[in-house]
Order: C-alpha cells, then sequence, then structure tokens
C-alpha cells in the first residue's frame, strides 16, 4: 500500500494517515478466543490479511474446537447472575474508560477500520462516531436509571458491513443493560471487536460477561444461535451466514435485533435537482463498495425521469475512482475478500449485456478485491439482482411506467432496513412514508446518512 505524502489533502487527512501506519506497524500477535476471562486457543489456526493488501497480516487467530461456543454461554449465563445485581451506574462505570480512549484515539480507530474492512476514512469516522454516540447515550440513560431487568445472555452475530459500530454498539447496550454478551464477528475484519475486548479488560470488566469467539468456518455460528439458552440475538450485515439466521428454529420468547442488510431500494420520480439525486444515488449504491449497511443496489425511475437520470449517471461515474482507501481523492476501495470480488465477477459476466456503464479500473493497485462498480438495466423479469441484494457494487436501476407501478415494485423488493425516494412532490413523500414499511426512509439525500445500530439502544435490551 502507498505511503507517500501526497496521497493526502486535509491536515485530518494526513493525521489519519500516521494513524494508518501505527496500526500497520503494531505488533503482529495471536488473536484466541476469550471467554470467562480465559484466553483458549485450539491449535487450529488461520490468518486475516487486510483486504487494501494481502501483504498486510494481522496476525494468528484461533480456530474454535467444537463446543467452544457452549461453553461460551455457559460461562456468559453464570457470569449474568452477579452482573445483573449491579446498579446500571455500577455496569456504566466499566464502559466509561473505554470510551474515553476511543474519543481520544478516534483516528487510531478509523484508521483500523479502514485497514481491516477497506473503508475510506469518511466512512470508517462514521464508524467511530456512531460508537461513540451509543456509548455515550448508554451511559448517560443508565444514570438516569434506578433499575433494569436483564433478559439474560445475548448473541451478537455480525459481518464486514458494519465492523466497528454495530457489533460493538450492541454489545455495549447489552451489557450496561445488565445481560452478558457473547461475540461472533466477521471472519474477515475481527481486529476491531478484538481492540474493543482489550479495552473492556484493561477496565477490569468482570470474567464472562463478555466474551469473544471468532470462527473461520462459520460453523460456531449456528451453534451459537441455536442455543435456547441464548434469550437475545443481535443480527449485523449481509451474506448467508447472516441470512441463514431468518431462519432459526427458535423460541418466542427469544428477543431478535434485526440489521441484516437489504436492497435498501429507492425510488426516482419528478425530483427538483437531477443532478444531486445522481450524486446521492452513486454515494447510496457505491460508497464502500456497495457493502455498507444501508447500501441501495435498486433504483426506481419512472418513464418520464428515465433518459435525464441515465444520462447523469453514465457522466458521473467516469469520475469514480477505486483505488487505495487512505488516499484521500478515492471515492471507494476493495471489496472485503477474494471470495466477493469472484462472486461480484461471476455475476458481473452473467449480467454482460445489460451494464449500462461500469466505473474506470483501478489503475493503482495490485489484488483482486478491487472491482469497479457497474449499473444494470432491463434485466430479465427472473433475475435475482431484481430483488435480493449482492452486497456487491451493483446497482439495478429498474424503469417503469408511472408513480403506481413504482410502487408496486417497491413492494416486490427486498427492502431491508431502509428505502428512499427522490422527488419535490411532498403528497408523495408522504405516501411513501405511510406505504414503504422499513426501518428508516431516506428522502432526497444519500442512504450514507442513515447510521448503523440504529437499534443499540438499552431499551431494546431489557425486559
Amino acid at each position: 500500500m502507498t505511503d507517500l505524502p501526497d496521497i493526502q489533502t486535509t491536515e485530518e487527512g494526513r493525521q489519519y494517515e500516521k494513524n494508518v501506519m501505527l496500526v500497520l506497524q503494531g505488533e503482529k500477535k495471536d488473536y484466541p478466543s476469550y471467554f470467562g476471562g480465559m484466553k483458549v486457543a485450539s491449535g487450529n489456526e488461520f490468518n486475516v490479511f487486510s483486504p487494501i493488501d494481502d501483504s498486510i497480516k494481522f496476525g494468528i487467530f484461533q480456530e474454535p474446537e467444537p463446543g467452544i461456543m457452549i461453553e461460551a454461554v455457559t460461562v456468559a449465563l453464570k457470569a449474568h447472575d452477579s452482573w445483573s445485581m449491579k446498579t446500571p451506574s455500577e455496569r456504566a462505570a466499566y464502559f466509561e474508560k473505554p470510551l474515553e480512549m476511543i474519543r481520544l484515539r478516534r483516528l487510531f480507530y478509523a484508521a483500523m477500520v479502514t485497514v481491516s474492512s477497506g473503508m475510506v476514512r469518511e466512512d470508517a469516522l462514521l464508524e467511530v462516531d456512531r460508537l461513540i454516540e451509543v456509548m455515550e447515550k448508554a451511559i448517560q440513560d443508565a444514570k438516569a436509571a434506578s433499575r433494569m431487568r436483564s433478559v439474560g445472555v445475548w448473541a451478537v452475530i455480525s459481518a464486514h458491513n458494519s465492523p466497528f459500530a454495530s457489533p460493538v454498539g450492541h454489545a455495549v447496550a447489552a451489557m450496561i443493560a445488565g445481560n452478558t454478551v457473547v461475540m461472533c464477528p466477521s471472519k474477515y475484519c475481527p481486529n476491531p471487536v478484538y481492540a474493543f475486548y482489550d479495552l473492556m479488560e484493561k477496565a477490569g470488566i468482570p470474567d464472562g460477561v463478555l466474551n469473544l469467539v471468532v470462527d473461520r468456518k462459520d460453523a460456531s455460528t449456528e451453534e451459537l444461535a441455536n442455543d435456547m439458552r441464548v434469550t437475545g440475538i443481535a443480527a449485523s450485515g449481509s451474506g448467508d451466514r447472516l441470512e441463514d439466521l431468518m431462519f432459526l428454529q427458535v423460541d418466542d420468547e427469544l428477543k431478535f435485533i434485526n440489521e441484516i442488510k437489504g436492497m435498501n431500494p429507492a425510488i426516482i420520480y419528478r425530483p427538483s435537482d437531477m443532478k444531486s439525486v445522481v450524486r446521492d444515488v452513486i454515494d447510496s449504491a457505491f460508497a464502500y463498495s456497495g457493502q455498507r449497511l444501508h447500501s441501495c443496489s435498486k433504483v426506481i425511475v419512472t418513464a418520464d425521469d428515465q433518459q435525464r437520470f441515465m444520462d447523469l449517471l453514465v457522466e458521473n461515474m467516469k469520475d469514480l475512482r477505486v483505488s487505495d482507501p487512505v488516499n484521500d481523492t478515492t471515492f471507494t476501495g476493495p471489496v472485503i475478500s477474494a471470495a466477493a470480488a469472484k462472486e461480484f465477477t461471476r455475476l458481473e459476466n452473467e449480467n454482460a449485456p445489460y451494464i449500462v456503464i461500469k466505473a474506470p479500473l483501478c489503475r493503482d493497485m495490485d489484488g483482486v478485491n478491487y472491482v469497479s462498480p457497474i449499473v444494470v438495466s432491463g434485466l430479465d423479469d427472473e433475475n435475482d439482482l431484481n430483488f435480493m441484494d449482492s452486497g456487491l457494487p451493483i446497482l439495478n436501476v429498474k424503469v417503469v411506467q408511472d408513480l403506481e407501478q413504482a410502487f408496486l415494485e417497491i413492494e416486490d423488493t427486498e427492502c431491508g432496513l431502509s428505502a428512499g425516494i427522490f422527488t419535490r412532490d411532498q403528497k408523495v413523500v408522504e405516501r411513501f412514508k405511510n406505504e414503504v414499511d422499513v426501518p428508516f426512509h431516506y428522502v432526497n439525500c444519500s442512504s450514507r446518512t442513515i447510521p448503523p445500530a440504529y437499534r443499540a439502544d438499552l431499551r431494546y435490551f431489557t425486559a
């Protein structure tokens, strides 16, 4: 990865780059499983590499042995008795020093997110700042409460889409509410969660309150999610590992926080400024290479607006830069893994006749993870890209005749966490908000403005 001084255009960028170098120069160490305050090694080791450059290795991780998740839940269940008896203020006190450290080293943790996930600085800082917000609110709410009724053990299962704010935010809220936690983060970028564990260990969190296992083969995810002693699951991200959680055979009493990525589609209908719409659509679709929790992978545009929208989209896509995410002038960096890049290439080849525009190729970085975002249109009705999210930088433009068809189209779309609309007609905006049932509506703005960890709030983790 380049480290030349001319890749930064701001003072914050230069300070951020220094912190990137600190992350890269950090000690390479073993990363065991943690439960009950113990470091557990299995002898089955695997490496984790940065998606930016496969010469960047973080250290050696331990593949968990069968039954480790069961043991992690056992110790968490045991720790819950004494942890839940503490007052909310007593529990919150354990998180004050970690919060202060994250505030003080904001750029360092953003740099860690970038190196681990491939996010550009803007998105990495959003991850850190969102986590700070969540922790501040949880601590404040706990100090204002006389008591809280916890529910037990929470499983926090996450992917790369939000590698810091979502898993850590949910874990913090769960613990401050009086629950104990078993975390199972992304196998591709677990380092931010391990960094949080280090902070909590130094803060003296009691053994068994916070437990951490990462699994290269994902077998432990199912083992954890199907443990009937787990009373809550917070699931965040995309991919088969997360989507499979939606089909669990679970007890009716299980609490489930669903932050699983969908298409986050948008309707375009008579907007006031099409140039601004196109910029927001590109931002929504291709920031973090289409991998954000709220990345938009489908736009529904009426026939009257099609030509103007498509002309401007093609024009603006020509300037989209895929490169080293540390570089200030980079719009988006790599996809998370070689497997993701391979899947992107498969979908690109299968849908080649429908590609309208492709962003310029990455010329200055080696590695298969750097792919060029594409826009497709005119897909066959049965094509999965019409209905299901790929989690990759592929935007499907669906053209419909009128507004009524646009609403019918969005009903047949797996929206997920959000949906958007670009229009100057306020009556249409109100109809959209009333008829499109999603947790978040984004209106005349980028979906990038929607924060991760929207349910990382104490009220979701109490009885």
